[in-house]
Order: C-alpha cells, then structure tokens, then sequence
C-alpha cells in the first residue's frame, strides 16, 4: 500500500507520532560531517575513528553487519571524538549539525507531516540514534515536541567523557526511549497508540512495535517488511 501525500487522515486513536531522523525526516546527506572534520578533533582520534569504525561501515552496507549494531558502535565512536570538550562546545557542534547538515535537506513532505500531526493534537517525538542534543535541536526546528536520542556523558567537571551514557537509543531500544518518554509525560498512552515512521532495515523492530506504523522511502528490507505487514509506505 502506497501514501504518496503528505496529509494525514483523521486519527482518533492516535494521541503521539515518532519520527525517525536520518533517512526518514531527512534525505540523508553527511550528518556527521562536521564533527568528523573538526579542527577540534585530533588526528589520532580521526585514525582511531578510520582504523575501528569504517571497517564495520563497509559490512553493514553490504548486509554482513546488523545496521543496528553499527549505529550503535558508530554514535559512540562520535561521542568518542569529543572526549574532553566542554559542554557548550559539545553544544554548539550539536546545533552546527542541525543547522548545516540536517536542515538543508529536510524532507519538505515529511515536515508537513510532523505539522499534520500537530495540527491533530498529536505529541510529536523525534527519536534517534543521534546525540540526544541533536534530536532536541531539530525537534524544535520542526515543531516537534521532544527530541530523543543517545545521551552523551559528561563528568562533574563539566568535560565530555567521551562515550555515550547508558544505552545507545538505536534498534529496538528506540522503542524503550519513547515508551519512557510516554511513561513520563503522557501517563497512559502506550505504544499501540503511536504513529511511527522510519526508513531503514535497523527500525523494523521500531516500527514493529507501535499501532501505526509507516515506511518512508524505505530501503529494501524495510520495503520488503513493509509489504509482508500491510504497512503504508511513503515514497516520491
């Protein structure tokens, strides 16, 4: 089932909406491109980054590696880059992100959808492998309402630790970041009562476990787990 439209029908029981970043409210791009090129970032941890992380890039590309377990690994080598940065530099290469690698290809089609829900009354959540900084950035760029993601630690000294805090919010643990978020804030909404949308092979379980899910120009194995399910799928 195809949804080629960027409107969204009357949806009673739906009270949130979660939307996936990369791939699903953006066309893709280098969202990572900033921090990597860094002058603030040295030259053996841009050699630890190549010699440890682009290997495990090569084999989810072409299928031997789970794209979940490579999001995972890569958000924390990203956190790794800025080990010992302060917090408002941590900030500020956050909003550098958003503002020069997210924004300029927002999905103009998807944005309206974000909208669409709002205008329903709809909690709007973007949830995110990403840093969570990242998330919230964009989330109020859309409209959204919260913005999730990976938490990046920082010690007492107010100095990045270089490494995320606690769980990444990748693969199926998405699915736990926003039923927290639910629990919250929105006491005795669940999971079933959520639109979700998302692209790629590692948010199948995402998109599993809520009551509306939909592809957005889904890569093969979403495309293929979105055919089997009855999912809608979004697509130019």
């Amino acid at each position: 089932m195809s949804d080629v439209t960027a409107s969204v029908g009357p949806l009673p029981q739906v009270k949130a909406a979660l939307f996936d970043i990369d791939g699903t409210l953006t066309s893709g791009g280098q969202p990572w491109i900033e921090l990597v090129s860094s002058p603030q970032v040295t030259k053996p941890h841009k050699a630890w980054l190549y010699l440890t992380g682009m290997p495990h890039y090569g084999l989810s590309k072409i299928g031997i590696a789970d794209p979940a377990a490579f999001r995972d690994r890569w958000v924390r080598l990203m956190a790794g880059l800025m080990s010992g940065w302060r917090a408002e530099d941590v900030q500020a290469m956050c909003t550098r992100i958003v503002e020069r690698s997210l924004v300029p290809v927002l999905r103009p089609d998807m944005v309206e959808r974000v909208r669409a829900h709002k205008a329903q009354g709809h909690t709007v959540v973007l949830v995110s492998t990403m840093f969570e900084t990242i998330g919230e950035a964009l989330a109020q760029n859309v409209g959204a309402d919260r913005g999730l993601g990976s938490i990046v630690a920082m010690r007492e000294n107010g100095t990045c630790a270089g490494k995320i805090s606690g769980q990444t919010c990748s693969g199926p643990r998405k699915l736990d970041f926003a039923q927290a978020y639910l629990a919250a804030t929105l006491p005795g909404v669940t999971l079933d009562q959520c639109a979700a949308y998302a692209d790629s092979a590692s948010d199948i379980p995402f998109l599993s476990g809520v009551g509306y899910p939909t592809a957005v120009y889904p890569d093969d194995r979403m495309r293929a787990a979105a055919e089997e399910c009855g999912w809608p799928i979004i697509e130019a």
